[in-house]
């Protein structure tokens, strides 16, 4: 029977189809993040992040599930990216986008600078812009700053580049409260790294500029008054200040963690009250979890709410 399904199936699959190369060649596993860094995406997920997960994946010697991504994944995706890349490229054009600029030619990486005229190695003038990196002193949790911006101000402005649809950007009043959130974060952690890039860059406030999918974006008045001659646009901005009320939950999370890492504190407790619990469900460490070969011994949630 089996042999008889194989058969069939590879005699469905088409010949000279451009459409199924595609999905075959996109379709496919992701391979999971190293635990090793305790990234602000993964602290601000809805979810939320559980502290022991790290502790395990450190003891057990074990890794997140690699994650199955469809075609239509990956082109959503790749799309924001391809985007995002293009408004950093333009700000580097007119001089303003601080960042890494890796030359496309040789690799030499010229970090934390405007783009750059020419390579300092090759001569070649065409650079692939790298996101900076910070980590928090305090709490050991990272982020990567799409863009910081020159805008004449003191001090760099971060700007986080948010692609959305075409549709939601028409109804967008107000920043999304998971990028309010997150942006937040990005601030807390710059300003507790203790790189010396960290003292350039402005940690009271940061922008939001949000991208349509769909190009024209939405009939703005704003530009008129401007003096510009569009009439559309396919961004929105917000200003986003810092709030550390907003993070205090998640920096604890990544505390614990680190915590755990120097030795400061035993094994932490988990999120879930028991194995069948919808999220112990589809954890990846759960048979080490309540195997009972690791007890918790630091119960870093008394006392929450």
């Amino acid at each position: 029977m089996a042999v008889k399904f194989l058969k069939k199936a590879k005699d469905l699959k088409p010949d000279y189809s451009v459409k199924f190369l595609l999905h075959q060649y996109l379709s496919g596993f992701e391979k999971a993040r190293s635990m090793k860094v305790i990234h602000a995406s993964e602290l601000t997920k809805p979810e939320g992040m559980c502290p022991r997960m790290y502790a395990l994946a450190d003891v057990t010697k074990s890794k997140s599930k690699d994650q199955w991504l469809t075609a239509s994944h990956r082109m959503t995706f790749q799309i924001g990216r391809d985007q995002e890349r293009n408004v950093v490229l333009w700000f580097g054009e007119m001089g303003k986008a601080v960042c890494h600029w890796k030359c496309i030619a040789c690799g030499t990486l010229h970090e934390f600078q405007t783009k750059p005229v020419a390579c300092k190695t090759c001569g070649v003038k065409r650079f692939d812009p790298i996101e900076v990196r910070f980590e928090s002193a305090v709490t050991g949790a990272s982020c990567g700053v799409d863009m910081l911006l020159a805008m004449g101000e003191t001090k760099l402005r971060p700007v986080e580049l948010k692609t959305i649809d075409k549709e939601e950007f028409k109804q967008l009043k107000a920043p999304l409260a998971e990028h309010k959130w997150r942006t937040n974060l990005y601030l807390r952690i710059i300003d507790e790294c203790e790189h010396h890039w960290s003292n350039m860059v402005n940690t009271k406030q940061a922008t939001i500029l949000y991208i349509s999918k769909g190009g024209f974006g939405t009939l703005d008045p704003e530009l008129k008054k401007w003096g510009l001659s569009d009439q559309f646009s396919p961004f929105k901005e917000f200003t986003i200040h810092r709030d550390d009320s907003l993070t205090e939950g998640i920096c604890k999370r990544a505390k614990v963690v680190t915590d755990f890492r120097k030795g400061l504190v035993g094994m932490p407790c988990g999120i879930c009250t028991t194995a069948m619990d919808k999220r112990a469900k589809t954890c990846g460490f759960r048979g080490a979890c309540f195997s009972g070969d690791y007890p918790p011994e630091y119960f870093w949630n008394e006392g929450d709410e």
